[in-house]
């Protein structure tokens, strides 16, 4: 039976899937997938990027919803109750805690990117940007990015709704997320694309992305590859554990989490022929960062026809799915505070929503380091480290027996391949990302 503490689960194992999504997409490689899959080969580089994904990200995740269904609790209780199953220091439950310390970062990165991307959304919609050149456009936004204070107050207000929604409790929360905002932000991405079909040529796109140059695959490409597919699912954070927690028990574990890497995948091919088709339209090179999208983009859009009506749905879009993405990453830390401190869930959301705000706070007053280059440290350094240290927790210290009883409803070569990567791929390829990140 469930703890006491533990909302009653979801109903339906859609909910799990849709909500994971919804992290992955908001956390996903759009600033950097186009241009990395244009310069390292495209179709090439794409195959490294989804090996990498299968055998790093995907594997993680699962075992971050498996220890979650088995502990029924936060990241750092799933990891206590875990650990006294293998029979191991209990000491461990502090990795769950530092990754609710991550997971809060990140939140706060996926907030300030939703406040961005709003702007331009209210920008193109009341045609501020019609017809403007891209030095213009280049000077709005650099003028948007240096008013700390009025961007501080939108953050506040995009956490302030978070919070809120995160109190309303993981059933009517997350599944209005789930089942509201998603399949939204899917219509409205089907719709921009079927506007770039009408109105750019997508053969320079077709060149650029889905191209077979393996001779542009390097060593480098490699590197590439592993560092957006380690961040693109969210695993290492803790969400996989607060869900897992409160999903209905028994659930395929595997299946679901690969489900969730084809949608995230789906999501990012088509933002990104989206992105290339617009730029090249507007003879803008793809380059990788904030300049494609939050300078190139909208400028493209500003000067095709109807294009500040769809560049303020795409825009939008992504706002609503990076807000959605911080209400889940808030949730490894409201899930701490309620059941571990004894809060009770409303206080839980409350503070750690003030947690995030205190942290865009420092890095957008006190620090000559943006919000958002705050989060690329942290997944660079901090999140190697917690892949690492889970992956050696649960592919080496948990008992085989326990671990197959969380997924008895897999195939047992489905079972088999996990448990293989688990072990043998995450902890080197954790390494090499962590030493690629530092170098």
């Amino acid at each position: 039976m469930l703890d006491d503490n533990i909302p009653q689960p979801w109903r339906a194992r859609t909910t799990l899937v849709l909500t994971l999504t919804l992290v992955a997409v908001g956390l996903g490689n759009l600033q950097r997938m186009p241009f990395l899959m244009g310069e390292h080969g495209g179709a090439v580089f794409f195959l490294s990027y989804m090996a990498a994904l299968l055998l790093l990200s995907a594997p993680v995740l699962i075992a971050e919803v498996v220890i979650g269904s088995l502990g029924r609790g936060s990241p750092g209780l799933a990891l206590h109750w875990a650990a006294s199953a293998a029979s191991v220091d209990s000491r461990w439950r502090f990795l769950g805690m530092a990754q609710a310390v991550l997971s809060l970062i990140l939140a706060t990165v996926a907030a300030l990117s939703a406040v961005w991307c709003w702007h331009w959304a209210g920008a193109l919609y009341s045609g501020a940007l019609a017809s403007a050149s891209a030095n213009d456009v280049a000077a709005v936004f650099v003028v948007f990015v240096e008013d700390r204070p009025a961007q501080f107050m939108l953050v506040l207000a995009a956490l302030g709704a978070a919070g809120a929604l995160s109190a309303l409790g993981i059933r009517a929360g997350m599944g209005l997320l789930a089942w509201g905002c998603l399949p939204v932000v899917a219509v409205t991405l089907f719709g921009v694309l079927d506007f770039v079909f009408v109105h750019t040529d997508l053969r320079p796109v077709q060149d650029f992305l889905f191209s077979r140059q393996s001779s542009e695959w390097s060593l480098n490409a490699f590197w590439q590859a592993l560092g957006a597919a380690g961040i693109t699912l969210g695993a290492g954070v803790g969400v996989g554990m607060a869900l897992g927690a409160q999903a209905p028990p028994g659930l395929p574990w595997a299946r679901s989490v690969l489900a969730v890497a084809v949608l995230d995948s789906t999501f990012m091919v088509i933002t990104a022929v989206i992105l290339s088709a617009l730029l090249f339209e507007s003879n803008v090179a793809p380059v990788e960062g904030l300049a494609a999208v939050f300078v190139g983009l909208p400028y493209a859009f500003a000067n095709l026809p109807l294009g500040e009506t769809y560049g303020a749905l795409l825009f939008g879009s992504l706002a609503l799915v990076s807000w959605s993405a911080s209400v889940v990453l808030l949730e490894p830390v409201v899930m701490l505070i309620d059941s571990e401190w004894g809060l009770g869930r409303v206080s839980g959301a409350v503070l750690t929503s003030t947690l995030a705000a205190v942290i865009a706070a420092v890095s957008l007053f006190t620090t000559e380091v943006p919000v958002l280059q705050l989060g690329s440290l942290a997944a660079q350094w901090l999140l190697p480290a917690s892949v690492l240290s889970l992956s050696i927790f649960v592919g080496w210290l948990m008992p085989r027996p326990v671990l197959r009883g969380e997924l008895y409803r897999e195939p047992l070569w489905l079972f088999r391949c996990w448990w293989w990567a688990l072990r043998w791929f995450v902890p080197p390829a954790s390494v090499l990302w962590f030493l690629w990140g530092t170098a």
